[in-house]
């Protein structure tokens, strides 16, 4: 049976600020398949978007050039902690679908715990390198799974971690996640619920910048050669 490949995001600022300090970019793999830079600067605002920016713009250039995906962290780490000298950090995800490996990597460099999903049962993994930028010798901790149906990949930012904290309440994260991913449910469908009970979490008014990105393989009924991708994007 086919296997279609869902990459799902959802996002949203800091509540007060006009922009978010989460940059997620999508780029096509030289050897076939897709990656995911999920980067949040430090801070939030212009100058945490700019910092971004920069990483997730570092990361994708050797992407694109065919570098491994750890290689490009690593890169991407150097370049901050020498732009920087050593005094800003950033946390940086890169969730891959290889296909000429026929897996799916998550490369990490952040605090915050994603959800893995195999069989409609879920897991918190916690696993990652920490934080680029501080540290002159941090490397990412690189996780790879096959590709098969049935995975599913959700990796956050802290503002949806943290989400609740201030009113006592924190979303609970593996829950949610397990609850929200359905095992028919479309990557947007589970990428826009969890930012949304996020968002309940904080009464409505974002504590940090939220992002949620989703991967989901799933089998359909027919092959179609047909590849989409839509953006939207409220103009305030």
């Amino acid at each position: 049976m086919p296997v279609t490949i869902e990459l799902a995001v959802a996002k949203t600022h800091k509540f007060g600020t006009r922009e978010s300090g989460d940059t997620v970019e999508l780029v096509e793999r030289p050897g076939g398949g897709f990656s995911a830079v999920l980067v949040d600067g430090q801070g939030s605002g212009a100058g945490a978007k700019r910092l971004s920016l920069l990483v997730a713009g570092a990361a994708v250039r050797l992407l694109n050039e065919g570098v491994r995906d750890g290689a490009a962290a690593r890169a991407a780490h150097d370049f901050l902690y020498a732009m920087r000298d050593g005094k800003v950090s950033a946390a940086l995800d890169i969730l891959s679908v290889d296909l000429a490996s026929r897996s799916v990597l998550v490369t990490r460099n952040s605090e915050v715990p994603m959800l893995l999903g195999r069989n409609g049962e879920f897991e918190q993994i916690s696993e990652s390198g920490g934080r680029i930028g501080i540290y002159r010798h941090t490397r990412p901790r690189v996780l790879e799974f096959p590709a098969e149906p049935g995975l599913t990949v959700i990796l956050v930012s802290d503002g949806i971690i943290g989400a609740g904290g201030r009113r006592g309440q924190p979303l609970e994260f593996l829950a949610t996640g397990g609850r929200v991913a359905g095992p028919e449910t479309p990557a947007q469908a589970i990428a826009d619920e969890l930012l949304e009970a996020a968002l309940v979490a904080d009464d409505g008014r974002a504590g940090d910048d939220m992002t949620v990105v989703v991967l989901r393989l799933r089998n359909v009924e027919e092959f179609e050669p047909i590849r989409r991708m839509a953006l939207t994007v409220p103009l305030g």
